[in-house]
């Protein structure tokens, strides 16, 4: 709902130094989000999901309930930053599906989320906040998100349901893992044992570095690149929000009816990348709402992402390896906003001033070329025999006690052609079937 108004307050308060302020705030909310993310991520396997969701909820609320209390954008920027420490909102929601939602399911979940979480947010929010800033002014717009966040935290307390929690910490190992998990830098172990999984955390640290970038600058660009109104700022967000909810809940749901999930992931980067070139060669607003347009079908991609990174891992890990997307993303909320907004500072009054947003594109142009890598990386890693030789990412015997015929299964499949028998499944177009059905079947049990 602000973030149609917060752009001009921040614009009359800062000026020039607009963009310098406004990044160093979202680049420390960034490196806080990825320091705690994980620790908040481990919480929640010992603690349960739902009231850690609640104190998200809450965390990424509070830059906007505060200017309900205070005029002054300082204490806004300094609460901003502090957000981070509970800015995983959308991870928890992604853990929680993953509980509860098979593996071939969980695409059109997650997208369904952001397009809800999301989209529907974008489409109502800012025109709701540009609407009640003319009519009652913007402190109302203020006391309206503290009503609604209180809103949301009744409803998450009454309507979540709390799962069984996925580890114990009674015994000197269960807190052991806890501490493990909790490290940022230690949940990235995976990456030196995973190629799936260094390809999946490399295609959304370039995806989201140009993305996160974006987000935290282009409002304000707008403002003073094209006088951007709230009412203007409200349109440009409406049509980002509609675009990604009905290609999130819907479009990605019939995308996978057609083609593989690799697929869709280098389709919706390429669409980013595109909405960044337009961004960056616009002389008019005009060509800013078709950008916003192909940046809301991209969405899917990360969804997709999520998607193979719960199939290409053993169940027990899977929330590990989500944290690993989760810290690569929050990183980047860091690196993004910073390196975007003293860029747009350099650029400001040069014959290009929107070039950052092609380096945007270029880095999520790379995230979409290294997208091609997808499906030979997975099968090579798969193949190679030995490569989860004593790691905790391996499937160990006990794993296979739960299911004895899977890997009867996963000859069986293995032994076919190379190329997927059901190119319209998006699990199987990833893995093979013998594999899925293991997985699916753990999933299950556990």
């Amino acid at each position: 709902m602000p973030r149609s108004v917060i752009p001009g307050l921040i614009d009359a308060r800062y000026g020039h130094r607009s963009y310098m302020l406004m990044g160093l705030a979202e680049a420390a909310k960034g490196f806080l989000a990825f320091l705690a993310s994980p620790a908040v991520g481990a919480l929640s396997d010992v603690l349960g999901r739902k009231w850690l969701f609640v104190a998200c909820v809450i965390g990424t609320a509070a830059p906007s309930v505060v200017l309900a209390y205070t005029d002054d954008m300082d204490v806004y920027l300094s609460v901003t930053a502090l957000s981070g420490l509970l800015a995983a909102t959308f991870p928890l929601a992604f853990a929680y599906i993953s509980d509860a939602v098979p593996a071939q399911a969980r695409a059109s979940a997650f997208g369904l989320t952001l397009g809800i979480g999301l989209g529907l947010a974008m489409l109502l929010g800012p025109i709701s906040g540009a609407l009640l800033d003319r009519w009652a002014g913007t402190k109302a717009v203020f006391r309206a998100c503290m009503y609604l966040t209180l809103a949301n935290v009744v409803f998450a307390a009454v309507a979540m349901r709390e799962l069984p929690r996925k580890l114990a910490c009674e015994q000197p190992e269960g807190r052991s893992e806890l501490c493990r998990r909790a490290n940022p830098l230690a949940a990235l172990s995976v990456l030196r044992f995973h190629a799936p999984m260094r390809l999946l955390s490399a295609l959304v640290f370039f995806y989201y570095l140009a993305v996160w970038g974006f987000i935290a600058n282009n409002l304000l660009y707008c403002r003073r690149r094209f006088q951007f109104t709230p009412e203007m700022s409200a349109g440009l967000l409406t049509v980002f929000g509609l675009v990604t909810f009905v290609t999130q809940s819907v479009g990605l749901r019939l995308a996978q009816k057609r083609y593989t999930e690799p697929q869709i992931v280098r389709g919706c980067f390429a669409c980013c990348s595109a909405s960044f070139v337009i961004y960056g060669l616009a002389w008019t607003p005009a060509p800013l709402y078709a950008a916003m347009v192909l940046l809301g079908v991209s969405l899917g991609g990360f969804a997709c992402c999520s998607s193979i990174a719960s199939q290409v891992v053993p169940p027990r890990v899977s929330g590990e390896a989500q944290g690993v997307l989760t810290s690569m993303k929050a990183f980047t909320e860091g690196v993004g906003p910073l390196l975007v907004s003293a860029a747009l500072q350099l650029s400001e009054g040069s014959a290009l001033p929107g070039a950052p947003w092609l380096l945007c594109a270029a880095s999520a142009a790379i995230a979409a070329v290294l997208g091609s890598r997808l499906e030979r990386t997975i099968a090579a890693h798969r193949n190679e025999k030995g490569c989860y030789a004593d790691t905790r990412y391996a499937y160990t015997q006990e794993d296979r006690k739960l299911a004895p015929d899977a890997d009867a299964e996963g000859a069986q499949s293995d032994a076919g052609p190379s190329s997927p028998a059901t190119p319209r499944t998006s699990a199987a177009a990833v893995v093979p079937q013998g594999y899925v059905r293991r997985v699916e079947r753990l999933a299950d049990d556990i």
